[in-house]
């Protein structure tokens, strides 16, 4: 069973710790065929990518794909920044982007309100029921707003209605991500969404060039828990990603 391509790994464009390049050499190296930039979203007070930086980076993706021969997509792992389901991610930006991936992360820029009615609740790790049911209200918000392609690590640090969850990203098309690093996804849940025809992703999370690729963890779940391959979107080469023109 091989993987076809990740699309979850980051780079010194946030805090990962090698350039494009060395993120493609691996993933060549590995026999992927595509890979994903994907680094953290503009709002993150700590690791955020410089949208300034999107031309030079989508410069260095055309290099390196010339080099590898990978398809290589630039994209973001965005920030949820409100309850109405905001992200940071602005319609300027989509002419760079290509993926957007979308998790819950600590250190966002945000209102007063909004500090205090989501960051604050799911960094103590409240989990009570109206709090998992806001989050999960923002997330099927923000499906509405915006070309979300994957829901990345679900329940880390953020807890949210899975079963509630299931039947609209089926609708839009949305993957949800079984994380190489952090998959916090229950086994009940995993199969939960492979019975509602789910689609899901194995991604690296890569900080690390070295560790792109590297989805042993998540690979083992899908075959313990016997999901459908069909239903693990980049194991088949049909991929929801395709080169804009």
């Amino acid at each position: 069973m091989l993987l076809y391509g990740d699309y979850h790994t980051h780079t010194i464009y946030s805090h990962g710790k090698g350039d494009i390049i060395d993120n493609a050499r691996v993933a060549s190296k590995k026999g992927l065929k595509q890979l994903a930039i994907t680094d953290h979203g503009f709002d993150h007070k700590l690791y955020n990518v410089d949208r300034n930086k999107l031309p030079e980076m989508k410069e260095k993706i055309k290099q390196a794909e010339k080099e590898t021969g990978l398809d290589i997509f630039l994209g973001i792992e965005a920030n949820f920044v409100s309850l109405d389901g905001k992200i940071d991610v602005l319609p300027s930006d989509m002419e760079y982007l290509e993926i957007i991936n979308l998790g819950f992360h600590r250190f966002v820029k945000s209102g007063v309100k909004d500090k205090f009615s989501l960051f604050y609740p799911n960094i103590l790790h409240v989990k009570t029921k109206s709090q998992i049911k806001k989050n999960t209200d923002m997330i099927i918000k923000a499906l509405d707003k915006y070309p979300i392609n994957t829901l990345v690590h679900l329940n880390y640090g953020f807890e949210v209605d899975i079963a509630r969850l299931a039947p609209i990203v089926k609708e839009k098309g949305t993957a949800i991500e079984i994380n190489g690093r952090k998959n916090c996804l229950t086994d009940k849940e995993i199969l939960l969404l492979a019975e509602k025809g789910v689609k899901m992703i194995l991604n690296s999370d890569a900080h690390l060039p070295e560790k792109v690729g590297e989805v042993n963890t998540s690979l083992n779940i899908v075959e313990r828990l016997n999901l459908p391959h069909e239903l693990i979107v980049n194991l088949d080469k049909n991929f929801l990603v395709k080169k804009r023109k």
